[in-house]
């Protein structure tokens, strides 16, 4: 049976990026109740920047608690689109039972940066889907 738990709307607030993962967007806890179970997240959704200095754009990915999932598809906004969508997945394979913070992390190419990027641009209320199978 899984368990699924998915997270507010994203749209808070503009975020300036560099070359370096950090967190974006709002946090949501998803509650891990089986020891040896997997837990995926998910996101298919918008993204936007005012502007890129780096020719290779914006890379990002979903991490709980921070840290760097099993498996993942990264998703990314390349130079010349400041709008576009944007699909993630991350799965942890060996978490233990417990509760986790869940968040965006964005990235600017190396030596790059990025201006006033937003999740969910058209406020439409995208949201992050954790499910624990």
């Amino acid at each position: 049976m899984a368990n699924y738990t998915q997270s507010g709307n994203l749209n808070d607030r503009a975020y300036n990026l560099n070359a370096t993962m950090q967190p974006i967007g709002p946090t949501f806890t998803v509650k891990k109740l089986r020891a040896k179970s997997p837990l995926e997240l998910e996101l298919a959704g918008t993204v936007s920047a005012e502007s890129l200095s780096a020719s290779n754009g914006i890379l990002f990915e979903l991490r709980a608690n921070g840290q760097l999932p099993n498996f993942k598809i990264m998703g990314s906004l390349k130079s010349g689109h400041l709008y576009d969508s944007i699909v993630m997945k991350s799965v942890y394979t060996n978490l233990p039972i417990g509760t986790y913070t869940i968040q965006v992390y964005g990235q600017a190419a190396p030596g790059g940066t990025a201006t006033k990027v937003i999740l969910d641009p058209g406020g439409w209320g995208e949201r992050i889907l954790a499910t624990e199978f």
